[in-house]
């Protein structure tokens, strides 16, 4: 439990520390009426048949359909092909995750099913699910662990957290710039920044999206984590995924797979 405790510290205080870093940082129309005057007949004529005048078409105007409201907050939805597919409507993007990757609920009820089928596969999973259950909604979009048994060590599970913050400097800045400061501004809290120059999270729907790298080592555990960034609806959108060092390789290479799905909402 030590394990999975010191993960989601790390993920809470890497979102407090991010809010730290953006702390510092016409008319109408009158018809016209024209009036005949009728001739006086001057001789006797003998009228036409009249004509039966054609039916007239009577206009039923449909009635007014009321615009369907836009959906909001956010929803998952697991697909035929056992992934899973997120949406957050009130900052307009969504994005894939795969099979392996298991949404943490916020709701109580919804939390207790996904900790009973977790168990059924590994008690430990449900170890390391159950330490997300108080996260914030206000603060988090989306909590989720990696149940593949080969990167489960003792209770930990690799995670990862999605937050959205309101900053329109930040969300209209170019990517570059905001990394950089970010970069700066995790090494001044005391965490060891790993990547250097512009790291782009290449995105097949065209997403703008860069990563940096931090470590940081609490109670003597040492933790690498990547953070994918993006752009939306005056929202700086951070994705960021914490594992242990012998998993980063290739869970970073999965993170940046999943950043590639991102997608924003028409």
């Amino acid at each position: 439990m030590k394990h999975i405790k010191t993960i989601r510290i790390l993920g809470i205080f890497i979102a407090l520390l991010t809010l730290s870093v953006l702390s510092c940082s016409g008319s109408s129309g009158i018809p016209n009426f024209f009036a005949t005057k009728t001739p006086t007949p001057t001789s006797t004529f003998t009228p036409s048949p009249t004509l039966t005048p054609s039916p007239t078409l009577t206009v039923t105007q449909a009635p007014s359909s009321t615009p369907t409201p836009l959906p909001t907050g956010i929803n998952a939805e697991k697909q035929s092909d056992g992934t899973t597919l997120f949406v957050d409507y009130d900052n307009k993007f969504k994005l894939t995750l795969p099979a392996d990757w298991v949404i943490i609920p916020f709701k109580k009820d919804t939390l207790a099913q996904t900790l009973s089928n977790l168990a059924k596969e590994n008690p430990q999973l449900a170890a390391a699910a159950k330490a997300f259950e108080n996260m914030d909604p206000e603060m988090f979009r989306l909590v989720a662990i990696n149940k593949n048994l080969k990167y489960l060590k003792n209770t930990f599970a690799s995670n990862l957290n999605v937050t959205a913050y309101e900053n329109e400097l930040l969300a209209a800045m170019p990517l570059e710039f905001v990394t950089g400061a970010m970069e700066e501004q995790f090494q001044k809290q005391g965490a060891k920044v790993l990547t250097h120059d512009v790291n782009i999270v290449e995105n097949s729907h065209g997403v703008a999206m860069q990563y940096i790298e931090i470590e940081q080592t609490i109670s003597g555990n040492k933790i690498q984590q990547r953070v994918l960034m993006f752009q939306s609806n005056k929202k700086l959108v951070m994705l960021s995924f914490t594992t242990l060092p012998q998993f980063s390789k290739e869970l970073f290479a999965e993170a940046n797979a999943i950043g590639g799905t991102v997608e924003m909402l028409k």
